[in-house]
Order: structure tokens, then C-alpha cells, then sequence
């Protein structure tokens, strides 16, 4: 059998399940090649994890074609012998790091903007083991999106990740609210280039969590990022209160703007359509979140301008500002 792989969002960072995809075809004898133009295949995967990515418009044949991921629907999952394949790696040649899940699902059902809980439940379990998908890579990325809300196996998946010896990119972040000492103790001795932890919602007051947590942890204030949610449910004010709170205390804070592709492009201009879609109102509050993670996420301006309002002087100074 001759299989195809398609990955919509670009060959930038590793696709997950086109690498078991491809695992569990080559066991079986089969033929597999991400998808070339004029060729024609018995099987094609297509995969998408942004809903905003196009499909390419590459002219192939197929039999059969399946299309999965988050970027088509919540629903898809793959079939039980494929998800637990130890991935292909070889699919993404130039990444040398292991990637998987240990966890899946999230029981914070009051983060609307989050498809975690519709995606993979509202109660984080164990899903696998390390040795399912690392086999000695220096460098492991969790996809998990709150390991520590497992609360029956999150000691011993990360007593797995530190008997690795492998250093530990928490991708999806770590839930603040859940740090104890004993798991205080442990991330302590992970090695960890950057701890990433949240805070999205102002309205949660996580300032003695964080103050407690921060002399737990060894790492310079510039390797440890909390995730600061902003064009959702905060003001502007409210979003600096919190930066301004992380970085006296020991935290890089880091700057997410909630739907920013559907305001610009991936240069940061607007999009043709902004006009008819948001407000005079809806624009300028995005174009200060975007002034805002351009000030705080740029580390050399972070700083060097230690208010905001300074870097907006400087910046309106120099630059003709417009909202359309």
C-alpha cells in the first residue's frame, strides 16, 4: 500500500499524529511519503491543528482520504492501535527532540477560550507512559495541557521525566493553582530550560501562589515564563497589573493576544476584512494588546523601558499609529 501524509499547518514544528500515522504504516509493510503532486496513493491523512490553516492546493489521487485534527473538528481521534505507535520521527528530520502526551484533558471548564476540556475532557488522566513516545532524546516537549491536575499519576510521570536525565519543555504550560512542595520539590530538579506557567484571568488572585512558589524553583527569573492572557476578558490596566506584578517578583511574563490571526496577518498587519468584522473600539483595544506584547515579549525592551507608557511615547514618537 502506498500511503500519503499531508500537514496543513506547514513542516515548521512536528506533527504529531502524522508521525504515529506513518509509524504504524511502515510496521505494517506499507509504503509512506508526505503527498507529491501528480502522485497517486492508495491512503492520504491529511492533518490540521489550526482551524485557520488552508489545505494546499497540491493535484494527487487517493482511494481513501481521511482528514483529522483540531482544525477540523473536536471529535477525531485517532484509532487506539495508531495513537499509542512510537512516532516516525524520521518524518521531521531536522527536530531531535521527543514529543508526546502523558496526560490529556483539563478540568478548568471556566477557561471558555480553551478547547481543552471539549477536545479531551474536563478531567486530566494518564494517557502514557515516557517510553511510549521517548527513547533517549536529549530534549522532551510535553503537548500535555495540565499534568499536574492528574492528580493520582503526576508524581510518577515526573519522577519518569527526571530519571530521563532529558531536559523538559513543558509546552502547554503548568497549572500554578496545583503546585505543592512535593511538586515544587520535583520540578526543582527537572532540567528545564524555561518553566512555564498562566495566569489568564485577572480576576484570579494568584499573587501568594506565585510568591509562594517563585523561591521553589532555581531558575532565573528570565526561565521561568508566565503565559498573561490579554484581548479576552481583561482591560488594559488589568493586563498590566499582572506583568508588572510578575516581573517584580521574579517571573518573565509573556504576552498572548486571544483570536490575533483573526486580526492580522502573520506580519502583524491588518487584515483586509477588520473593518466589517470589529469596532472602532474592538480595533484600538486590540492595537494595544499588540503594542503591549511587542513592549513586554521583547526582552531587551522589557528591560530597558520598565513602563509601558514610556515605550508608547517612543513609540508614537517615531511611527504613524492608525486603527484603520
Amino acid at each position: 500500500m502506498i500511503v500519503g501524509l499531508l500537514d496543513v499547518d506547514s513542516h515548521n514544528f512536528p506533527n504529531l499524529p502524522l508521525m504515529k500515522i506513518s509509524a504504524y504504516h511502515k510496521n505494517l509493510g506499507d509504503s509512506v511519503e508526505f503527498v507529491q503532486s501528480g502522485h497517486n496513493y492508495d491512503q492520504v491523512y491529511i492533518s490540521k491543528i489550526f482551524s485557520e490553516s488552508k489545505e494546499p492546493n497540491i493535484p494527487f489521487t487517493a482511494d481513501i482520504i481521511h482528514r483529522g485534527g483540531s482544525g477540523y473538528d473536536l471529535k477525531n481521534h485517532l484509532p487506539f492501535d495508531i495513537e499509542h505507535t512510537y512516532p516516525d520521527y524520521s518524518l521531521y528530520p531536522r527536530f531531535d527532540f521527543a514529543l508526546g502526551w502523558l496526560t490529556r484533558g483539563c478540568p478548568h471548564c471556566d477557561h471558555p477560550f480553551c478547547i481543552t476540556p471539549e477536545k479531551d475532557g474536563h478531567i486530566s488522566r494518564k494517557v502514557a507512559d515516557l517510553s511510549e513516545f521517548w527513547n533517549g532524546q536529549k530534549e522532551i516537549k510535553l503537548l500535555d495541557q495540565n499534568i499536574l491536575a492528574c492528580k493520582d499519576h503526576r508524581l510518577e510521570l515526573l519522577d519518569q521525566l527526571y530519571e530521563s536525565g532529558a531536559y523538559v519543555e513543558f509546552n502547554g504550560g503548568l497549572d500554578i493553582r496545583l503546585v505543592n512542595s512535593e511538586i515544587a520539590e520535583r520540578l526543582s530538579k527537572l532540567k528545564v530550560k524555561v518553566h512555564h506557567f498562566a495566569w489568564d484571568n485577572p480576576k484570579e488572585h494568584l499573587e501568594d501562589q506565585f510568591l509562594w512558589v517563585r523561591p521553589h524553583l532555581p531558575q532565573k527569573d528570565q526561565n521561568i515564563a508566565v503565559y498573561v492572557l490579554t484581548n479576552y476578558w481583561s482591560t488594559i490596566e488589568e493586563d498590566l497589573n499582572r506583568i508588572y506584578f510578575l516581573r517584580d517578583h521574579g517571573y518573565q511574563p509573556y504576552v498572548m493576544i486571544y483570536d490575533k490571526q483573526k486580526f492580522v496577518d502573520d506580519r502583524g498587519r491588518w487584515l483586509p476584512d477588520t473593518i466589517e468584522k470589529f469596532s472602532k473600539d474592538q480595533r484600538i483595544h486590540f492595537k494595544m494588546c499588540q503594542h503591549l506584547q511587542r513592549w513586554c515579549n521583547n526582552r531587551m525592551i522589557f528591560r530597558t523601558t520598565l513602563k509601558f507608557e514610556d515605550y508608547l511615547k517612543d513609540f508614537w514618537r517615531d511611527t504613524k499609529w492608525t486603527t484603520q
